[in-house]
């Protein structure tokens, strides 16, 4: 079976502090006679159960696996291919799964539109556009978190290794912490103030989510019904949409609930009642 860890002509890797540049063909060589650890680990207790946690877990391994390089004798190339699998996982994580979350309501209208919608115009589908990746960051291969379990295995078999570095790199048990917020609470809780926006006036929603991995938002203004408003993963949301009439101040009422793993759960929060004006 081919190493995992090992580099393809083409594949970007991450160089850290030495720059980036695609793998040299020495450093392949040298590569294929590092161990391959054989097996995989679908879950360890070290790695957070919620993406809010996740993100933070993927950072510090990308600020930290560098330095303990040369200490524990780790190949380079593996430990640049976990810092470029690291990366854009987080990236998908922090971005492109909250556009995808944020798109699917305006999915499921299109569709219900197309299947029992009334009206002459053809129906024109909405077009998801993912998030640019930021600089530095590139795709990579399936497997990132197999990868990543292997290369923490790769660590702790280093003759160098002890609890402070385990701790370091939070892939020790006691170095996560579990939080068990959630079960004392059925909502989110939250409070809108009105704010000077970039255009106008504009409503903050602060949430605490109590171990959530987000809140998922409903607005009510006018004469509408409550409507989708948006998913958030990090506190203050901020809610820029402009006047249903232009300079007539209006009524806008939220509720929130928590978002888990795509979807809503849990008990909506009191209805909170706010006017925003020009």
């Amino acid at each position: 079976m081919p190493n995992p860890w090992l580099p393809r002509w083409g594949d970007p890797a991450v160089r850290l502090d030495r720059g980036w540049k695609y793998p040299t063909e020495a450093e392949l060589l040298a590569a294929k006679t590092q161990p391959t650890l054989k097996g995989t680990m679908k879950k360890q207790n070290y790695y957070p159960t919620r993406i809010t946690d996740q993100i933070p877990w993927l950072l510090n391994w990308i600020l930290k696996i560098a330095s303990y390089e040369t200490k524990l004798g780790l190949p380079p190339a593996h430990v640049d291919a976990s810092v470029a699998s690291a990366n854009f996982l987080v990236y998908v994580l922090s971005q492109w799964l909250t556009a995808v979350r944020a798109f699917g309501p305006d999915a499921t209208a299109a569709m219900d539109l197309l299947t029992s919608g009334s009206g002459p115009d053809p129906v024109a589908l909405p077009v998801f556009t993912a998030p640019p990746l930021p600089a530095g960051v590139a795709s990579v291969p399936p497997g990132v978190l197999n990868r990543l379990f292997d290369m923490v295995a790769l660590v702790k078999a280093s003759p160098g290794y002890d609890d402070i570095i385990g701790k370091d790199l939070l892939i020790v048990e006691s170095a996560v912490t579990t939080n068990t917020a959630a079960v004392d609470h059925s909502s989110p809780q939250v409070k809108i103030d009105v704010v000077q926006g970039a255009h106008g006036k504009s409503a903050k929603a602060t949430f605490i989510k109590h171990g959530h991995a987000g809140v998922y938002g409903e607005s009510k203004r006018g004469t509408t019904d409550f409507e989708f408003l948006a998913i958030d993963t990090n506190s203050p949301y901020l809610d820029e949409r402009p006047l249903l009439v232009a300079g007539v101040p209006e009524v806008r009422q939220y509720r929130f609930r928590f978002w888990d793993k795509g979807t809503p759960n849990g008990d909506w929060c009191a209805i909170i009642t706010v006017t925003v004006g020009p």
